[in-house]
């Protein structure tokens, strides 16, 4: 199946020419779309029930598959989600494409160009093995309070991934494996919580001595997580198992 455009009504009333054209300005830039497999590694479609305007014209949605555009990479790429109208733009296909788009203000979208009727709904990060990661669809909130403002096509994400067991008394460091390429991290925090489950702290907080009690690297696919020995995390307070140590707060560019 395939996007389909939605006919607007013909009249030659003037109420309702100028209600239809106010409708059009209204309806500019307009986008509500969903994607299966949002939170998975798999790859996604475009939801049944997805609608945007495209150049003028409004479509609608049955699930439909995001085909990779021919000259984009397949593994290791940042790319894009792409509307693509029919010769005649009655339809529209789904391509993801790795060549960055324009914001286009007469439009009120991300567009292959300013001349262009292919337009951006948003994106992924392929990794090896047919891996989809970083997915992200355009909203409002995103282009005009972080992309536009900074100049970017591509959001600046948050991800929680928990550490999961960490004896801290027993075992200096661990290793959690990241999902994203370590190389679009932004920003990373680490919270501790002690076995009573009564006080979460930063890894990297300072004890008496002033120094550091912990530190994060990221190396590989992980992060290693660090505690300073005789700090204040390797005591008696943070040494059961079978216990979510903490958690990892990562923000990363899509």
């Amino acid at each position: 199946m395939a996007a389909t455009i939605v006919s607007t009504p013909a009249t030659g009333a003037a109420d309702w020419t100028g209600w239809i054209t106010q409708q059009g300005l209204t309806d500019r830039g307009f986008m509500r779309v969903s994607l299966t497999e949002f939170a998975t590694t798999a790859a996604s479609l475009i939801g049944t029930g997805s609608v945007f305007e495209l150049a003028g014209s409004i479509y609608s949605c049955t699930e439909t598959s995001i085909s990779l555009a021919a000259a984009a990479a397949s593994a290791d790429v940042a790319v894009y989600y792409v509307a693509i109208p029919s010769a005649g733009g009655t339809t529209c296909t789904f391509v993801m494409s790795d060549t960055a788009p324009t914001w286009v203000d007469a439009k009120q979208g991300y567009y292959a160009s300013a001349a262009s009727t292919s337009r951006y709904l948003g994106g992924s990060y392929i990794g090896t093995a047919a891996t989809y990661f970083s997915k992200f669809i355009y909203t409002p909130d995103m282009v005009f309070g972080q992309l536009l403002s900074s100049n970017k096509t591509r959001p600046l994400l948050r991800d929680i991934v928990e550490t999961g067991d960490w004896n801290m008394s027993a075992t200096s460091g661990i290793n959690v494996t990241v999902a994203m390429k370590i190389i679009r991290i932004r920003g990373i925090d680490v919270l501790i919580i002690n076995d009573a489950s009564t006080i979460v702290e930063r890894l990297d907080s300072s004890g008496l001595s002033g120094d550091a009690d912990g530190n994060v690297a990221l190396t590989g696919d992980y992060a290693q997580l660090t505690r300073r020995d005789g700090g204040g995390f390797d005591d008696g307070d943070h040494q059961a198992t079978s216990f979510n140590r903490g958690w990892m707060l990562i923000d990363y560019e899509a």
